[in-house]
């Protein structure tokens, strides 16, 4: 199995912990599953591997809670999770265009993948927001932003990004010429005020 440059080193005796405080029954699948998503922020398939050798609970169990329930992930999710509302209100108002101009900036190809290739972002649908009169509407982090276009997703995610220091893939341009220094020849430097 390949492994993914996001995906979390597995503390063996940190698992055994929680089994040893949560049980081995079938019954323990749901707060052992819980354990290891608080903890690695999805279920790497090494701490699923470790429950299944260690409890009761086979592995077609294990993994038939963890796709069922929604609260659990399988795969790594980004430092920031971008939430795009897929509820009638925001579908119809143009929600796909949204993760489509997101998806775009991240560069994310793939449709089986949600998460930007250097793990900064990860866009999830849900269901609703709740903000309705605001259609099409997404969450990142604990800001909310609406009525927009995906030109207007695009620039809200830039901003994010500038404000949390991270660097979109695809824009590594833009890193390395606010690292640059000023090489403009000194008649043409902005002027700094002594005072």
């Amino acid at each position: 199995m390949e492994q993914n440059s996001l995906d979390a080193t597995v503390d063996e005796t940190l698992v055994q912990k929680w089994i040893a405080e949560t049980g081995k029954s079938v019954s323990a699948a749901v707060p052992l599953l819980q354990a290891v998503q608080n903890e690695y922020g999805y279920l790497p398939r090494e701490a699923m591997d470790i429950i299944v050798a260690e409890t009761d609970v086979g592995a077609s169990q294990l993994y038939g809670v963890a796709t069922f329930y929604s609260q659990f992930r399988l795969d790594p999710v980004g430092r920031h999770v971008i939430k795009v509302c897929h509820g009638t209100a925001c579908h119809v108002s143009g929600a796909d265009r949204i993760n489509t101009a997101l998806r775009q900036s991240l560069g994310i190809k793939n449709e089986d993948e949600d998460t930007a290739s250097n793990g900064s972002y990860t866009v999830e649908d849900v269901a609703c927001i709740g903000c309705c009169s605001l259609a099409p509407v997404m969450v990142i982090g604990d800001e909310t932003f609406g009525n927009l276009k995906g030109t207007d997703a695009q620039r809200s995610l830039k901003k994010h990004a500038r404000q949390q220091g991270e660097f979109l893939p695809g824009h590594e341009e833009e890193k390395s010429e606010a690292e640059a220094p000023d090489r403009r020849s000194p008649g043409k430097q902005k002027k700094e005020v002594w005072q």
